[in-house]
Formats: C-alpha cells, sequence, structure tokens
C-alpha cells in the first residue's frame, strides 16, 4: 500500500499527491509554479484543509534544515496560495522565533 505523498496512477505508475506537488513549489514560487498552483486549484484537486495539514507536516519536518531559513517567505507564499487559489481564509502558522 502506497503512503503520502505518493498516489497509485496505474499498476506500473506512482506519482506524486497534488497537495504534495504543490507544498512543494511555495519555496521556489516562479511565475511558473503560481500558475501551476492555480491550474491545480481551480481543476478542485486541492482541498485547503488537507494542505494545510500537510504543509505544517513539511514546516515541522525541515525545521532543523537550512530551508527553515526561508520559513517567512514561504509561509508568505502559502498563505497567498490560501487567499488567491484557495479561497480560504490565511491560516495562523507559528514559526520559530529564530526564523
Amino acid at each position: 500500500m502506497l503512503q503520502a505523498p505518493f498516489v497509485r496512477v496505474t499498476k506500473d505508475y506512482d506519482v506524486l499527491d497534488v497537495v504534495d506537488v504543490v507544498i512543494s513549489k511555495l519555496k521556489r514560487f516562479s511565475v511558473s509554479d503560481q500558475g501551476d498552483i492555480e491550474e491545480m486549484a481551480n481543476l478542485g484537486v486541492v482541498d485547503p484543509v488537507v494542505v494545510l495539514e500537510r504543509f505544517k507536516i513539511a514546516l515541522d519536518a525541515n525545521s532543523m534544515s537550512a530551508v527553515a531559513d526561508d520559513y517567512p517567505k514561504i509561509v508568505e507564499n502559502f498563505h497567498a496560495v490560501q487567499r488567491d487559489w484557495l479561497y480560504v481564509d490565511e491560516s495562523d502558522i507559528d514559526l520559530p522565533r529564530w526564523s
């Protein structure tokens, strides 16, 4: 049985779950990334509750890595996704004081 972040497409292919694709694009958040996220949101395949849960898990899992220095900007990008494409209120995200 597959575990997140993978989804079985066929018996031969596994792909990343769409929520994990969205989260993976938040650090770079290029125009292309933003377009991809917007399109996935418009298709209705990004559940706002699930993306928030997975986002918090990703923040926690990477809190001791070099990427943690980028957390304020990543959270800002996440809030843009919530507000602009998922049409939900921005979530309160508690960051460590050092970030």
